[in-house]
């Protein structure tokens, strides 16, 4: 007998009994209001001043790792043990239309003849619309990340036929460690 028949089943024998079933408790809730995924509608970065340097379509790469160091004990064939060990970060990827300024072009020129590389701490804030209110855009999750420096640039296909693209300039990130901060 499938498993969904035989849950359907014991609900039809709850209800004709009277029984009423219980609420699943879950995880305690953080707010009384519903929560919902946020839209990933627009990324800016501000260093420093707390003043945005740009807006970005797109950033990927944004991850942490937990590494696992197995132990295996001796007569013991059922399982492994595991031990946490340090965590790692993936590059951050920023996708962002081409402009005027040439600051992420600068940044990773830096250091192409003595290796010194100027790393910077950063926000990365994930912000949705708000037409009602000043500012526009409202915050959404914000993230520091801790001595940041450029690994890749690139920008996207130039072609003089395709007049409807955006070129698009693409900065590859290597840090530390980031920090989710609201």
């Amino acid at each position: 007998m499938p498993l969904l028949s035989i849950i359907n089943d014991v609900k039809n024998l709850a209800t004709q009994s009277g029984l009423k079933p219980k609420k699943h408790q879950g995880f305690p809730k953080i707010s009384p209001e519903p929560e919902f995924p946020a839209p990933a509608y627009q990324f800016s970065i501000e260093i420093e001043d707390d003043h945005p340097v740009a807006f970005f379509q797109t950033v990927s790469g944004l991850s942490v790792q937990r590494k696992v160091d197995p132990i295996p004990e001796g007569g013991q064939n059922e399982y492994v043990q595991e031990l946490p060990g340090p965590l790692t970060y993936g590059h951050l990827t920023l996708e962002v239309g081409l402009t005027s300024s040439t600051m992420f072009w600068n940044w990773m020129m830096q250091g192409q003849s003595d290796g010194m590389v100027d790393k910077k701490d950063f926000f990365l804030i994930q912000r949705h619309p708000n037409p009602e209110k000043i500012p526009v855009f409202s915050q959404v999750k914000r993230w520091s990340f801790h001595q940041a420096f450029p690994v890749s640039w690139k920008l996207s296909s130039l072609s003089a036929d395709s007049t409807q693209k955006i070129a698009i300039e693409t900065l590859e990130l290597s840090f530390l460690y980031f920090e989710l901060q609201g």
